[in-house]
């Protein structure tokens, strides 16, 4: 009696683990029923869309009634979605939708929304003039700087954050109180940046995810007035020379600000052959008329010799 009551136990536990095994895989295979949101973390005041993912099918033929922190959306009867708009900053919402299938069971989805602020601040450490109006962009191999502005109605120092670049984890992984990070731009003529705020207790606070553009550096050519300074419209294509000397300066845009600072190659060319330039600045070069007439091919180059994709050159022509 005894070795059949283990026997039984064997057996019956056998069944019972291969039959939990079964269960477990088949909730794999077959997607749970839940609401979607979108976004998923929306701001104060952003709509915000709420589906029904079922898959499944489970809920064919099921009659769809959405509660809106317990109002009914008369508007979104039998709808396998709805859009609301989210409330105050840190405020929850409750977004239910009641399945009554035509067996007569009944069902409850429901989730909840929490406004938060989540900015992501992006400042390309690239180089543009002083005068121009836009901002700097990042150009490939240049640094960024990147800082995520949370606001859910209190001061926070405890979060902990995780910033992904094109999907890679940067830092090496979440850090506590780490809302700013940098970064070296990709290649390609964008890349998808994105922060987790999560909470000590772990839950999700807030996610975001931006394109940062990538431009290619460019330069142009202003003419510099000994009583005016340099001039901020750029010489179109062609520069005459007037007077008996004129002075002309390479304005980089968009350039790796290390490489302005210390390019490893600043060189002026007049007709393809290459100028040393004695003076202070090595983006200004001096023309001096020489009594003879005609024009001149003029161009400038500004690169790093270890990232190729960082420089920019272009030219103009002088005619005298």
């Amino acid at each position: 009696m005894r070795l059949f009551f283990i026997l039984f136990l064997f057996i019956f536990g056998t069944f019972t683990h291969t039959a939990s095994a079964q269960l477990d895989m088949q909730e794999l295979v077959s997607p749970q029923l839940l609401l979607e949101t979108e976004p998923e973390y929306p701001r104060p005041g952003e709509e915000e869309t709420s589906t029904i993912n079922d898959y499944r099918g489970g809920t064919y033929g099921s009659n769809v009634t959405w509660l809106y922190d317990g109002q009914v959306v008369d508007s979104a009867e039998n709808r396998r979605s709805v859009t609301i708009v989210a409330g105050a900053l840190n405020t929850p919402t409750k977004v239910e939708a009641v399945l009554s299938k035509p067996s007569g069971g009944r069902e409850v989805l429901s989730t909840t929304i929490r406004p938060v602020y989540l900015d992501i601040v992006i400042e390309a450490q690239t180089r543009v003039p002083d005068f121009y109006l836009g901002r700097s962009l990042p150009s490939i191999g240049s640094m960024v700087n990147a800082t995520a502005l949370v606001n859910d109605g209190r001061m926070r120092t405890d979060l902990v954050y995780t910033w992904s670049l094109d999907r890679q984890v940067l830092e090496g992984g979440p850090i506590r109180g780490r809302d700013q990070v940098s970064f070296a731009m990709p290649m390609g003529d964008n890349a998808i940046l994105s922060v987790q705020a999560t909470e000590p207790s772990g839950r999700v606070l807030a996610r975001r995810a931006i394109f940062v553009p990538s431009v290619q550096p460019s330069v142009s050519f202003h003419e510099v007035s000994t009583l005016f300074g340099v001039k901020q419209s750029p010489i179109d294509s062609e520069l005459i020379l007037v007077g008996n000397t004129a002075t002309v300066q390479a304005e980089p845009y968009h350039l790796d600000t290390r490489v302005y600072n210390n390019p490893a190659v600043a060189q002026w060319k007049i007709d393809n052959s290459s100028q040393q330039n004695t003076g202070g600045s090595p983006y200004q070069i001096t023309f001096q008329q020489t009594g003879l007439t005609g024009s001149v091919k003029l161009g400038f180059q500004v690169r790093d010799t270890t990232q190729v994709l960082q420089g920019a050159t272009d030219s103009i022509r002088v005619r005298f």
